[in-house]
């Protein structure tokens, strides 16, 4: 049944909207039924709106999947097969791989609180694997006949369609199952180090293929969370570690990072927090042995934030981190920050306004992740073989007051995209235009044809969609 159509709020507030009708569909039978009472509309799958950018935005039909969470398992002759409904949030995905049979995901993202067709959708990803959908072998989705216009259930489970259906943006119809080869629960030991150099980081990776770092503002150096699988047993101090993170990193950093952000706001407080305050909370080689879903994923989700996060391949991020040191510092308010020659090209690009300068102090550590590439089409690691790391930023001010985070976004988008051919994460603050797309993305054209095959008249996109990867 239709519900009285709400105004649509994501998660950090900065994208809303008001649909024309909006329905909570309880079966994939239902699903079929609205699309045929609405055959001619746009249709648009609104998940758990944790996206950042207007991916999610709908101006016409809302279709509301959470009903359909089912977790289904299946031994094969080639492991184990897990059959998901698409509304199915990422945090009870694991909870019901491990209740049924000790399983759990291939890859997972800091945040599980999206469906699971959203983190695919989107190209979620953690740290040292593949994004989640370079994993998935099989999506359904509902989408019209091209022959008869009969809405249809088409399942998709190879070829170039595959490549496509794994990170679409829904623009193949609403998915309404995904099904990946799932894997044993496993163990992961964890510690922080600390380091001078982005070249110590990058070599520990051989010993550690599953650690994230942080760049930290104002000091300028980098910690690192050490992860690898183990075949230990979870350490009897685990849960110890686990409350320390939570009450000092989850909520502690959060806290402090708040005051700095939306109440004192002085560049001076916010450098000597960083410089000085924040490496005291850090307990360093405190090695811990925990289950890859309590070690892995973060509580994010506790503080509202934006987020905007950059993929550069690795050959590139040396490169970029200078850089983003260079632009952070400009912003914040130092006009000598920028080298001749970074200065000279932004210049070209027509990216820099006097306004720029001191017009946003970071607030938070830049954590970057290495993804292995992805079989996909446009997915922000999908690649011939090189690996990408994600450059993530998080901005904590009030959603009224982000004037400053979004044009450095802009410019950091635009910057990069032009610079180190970054590819900002289509789940994020995502402030490209379609020329910068086609630019980013060379199996754009792959991909527009099959969205083209399943949705001729484009009832599954909205018009951001739309305008980024179906221009002409």
């Amino acid at each position: 049944m239709p519900s009285h159509p709400p105004t649509v709020q994501n998660f950090s507030r900065n994208v809303n909207f008001v649909p024309k009708k909006a329905y909570e569909a309880q079966s994939e039978d239902e699903v079929l039924r609205i699309l045929t009472e609405h055959r001619g509309s746009r249709i648009r799958v609104v998940g758990r709106p944790h996206s950042y950018s207007e991916a999610a935005c709908c101006e016409d039909v809302m279709l509301d999947l959470r009903k359909l969470s089912s977790v289904q398992i299946e031994q094969r002759d080639n492991g184990v097969w897990a059959a998901i409904g698409a509304g199915c949030q990422v945090k009870r995905v694991l909870a019901e791989l491990e209740q049924q049979a000790g399983l759990t995901l291939p890859s997972v993202g800091l945040i599980t609180e999206q469906a699971i067709a959203g983190a695919i959708s989107t190209g979620t990803h953690g740290s040292g694997k593949h994004s989640l959908s370079h994993y998935v072998a099989e999506v359904r989705v509902a989408t019209y006949d091209a022959a008869t216009g009969e809405p249809v259930i088409r399942t998709i489970n190879a070829g170039p369609e595959l490549r496509a259906a794994r990170c679409s943006l829904g623009c193949l119809g609403a998915i309404v199952s995904v099904s990946l080869w799932v894997r044993p629960q496993y163990s992961v030991e964890e510690h922080f180090r600390r380091y001078d150099t982005l070249t110590e980081v990058i070599a520990a990776e051989d010993e550690f293929p599953l650690q994230q770092f942080y760049l930290i503002p104002w000091r300028w150096d980098y910690w690192v969370q050490h992860r690898r699988e183990v075949s230990a047993p979870r350490s009897w101090l685990a849960p110890i570690y686990q409350a320390y993170f939570f009450i000092v990193m989850e909520v502690g950093l959060h806290l402090a990072v708040l005051f700095l952000s939306q109440l004192c706001r002085l560049r001076w407080a916010t450098h000597f927090f960083f410089r000085h305050l924040l490496p005291l909370t850090v307990i360093r080689n405190w090695k811990v042995v925990g289950k890859s879903q309590d070690m892995l994923v973060m509580e994010h989700e506790l503080f509202r934030h934006v987020e905007i996060d950059v993929f550069v391949t690795r050959p590139n991020l040396a490169d970029a981190i200078t850089f983003v040191k260079e632009l952070v510092s400009y912003f914040d308010g130092d006009d000598k920050a920028l080298s001749s020659a970074t200065r000279n090209r932004l210049e070209q690009l027509g990216l820099l306004k006097p306004t720029d300068i001191g017009a946003y102090t970071h607030c938070y550590p830049i954590c970057v992740r290495r993804i292995l590439p992805d079989d996909t089409l446009i997915s922000m690691a999908s690649s011939e073989g090189e690996d990408n790391y994600s450059i993530s930023f998080n901005g904590y001010a009030r959603t009224s007051e982000l004037q400053g985070f979004n044009r450095f976004s802009e410019v950091l988008t635009d910057s990069m995209a032009n610079l180190f051919h970054a590819r900002p994460h289509w789940g994020k603050v995502c402030p490209l235009d379609a020329a910068t797309v086609r630019m980013l993305y060379p199996r754009l054209a792959e991909f527009q044809r099959i969205c083209l095959e399943f949705d001729p008249d484009a009832r599954f996109r909205n018009d951001w969609v739309s305008q980024l990867l179906l221009a002409e």
